[in-house]
């Protein structure tokens, strides 16, 4: 096998892998907009338990409201979050702030 062969396997085979990573990171945005248009996940979560389930403190979670729209539903003095919403939100900053 030439060197040039070589080098067009390499060239090839990481093309390959950054196509199916890409694929793979719109597949898991598919599925997070599927789940929220079909309110599969249709879960309320309060401000204690998304902390928990992110592992983040309330401090960041009020961070992540502000920097990425996280909407939440007040009832009385507690926060309220759907969880789909939450991953959408979050999915769709990081996709923008990526490109």
């Amino acid at each position: 096998m030439t060197e040039r062969e070589t080098s067009k396997r390499k060239e090839t085979s990481g093309v390959t892998a950054q196509v199916l990573e890409e694929l793979s990171e719109l597949r898991q945005e598919v599925r997070l907009a599927i789940e929220a248009a079909s309110n599969v996940s249709c879960r309320l979560v309060d401000a204690d338990e998304l902390c928990r389930a992110m592992q983040i403190s309330r401090h960041t979670l009020r961070r992540y409201e502000k920097q990425f729209k996280i909407p939440a539903r007040k009832v009385g003095n507690k926060k309220f979050y759907f969880v789909a919403e939450v991953k959408n939100c979050i999915v769709t900053a990081l996709r923008l702030w990526r490109e």
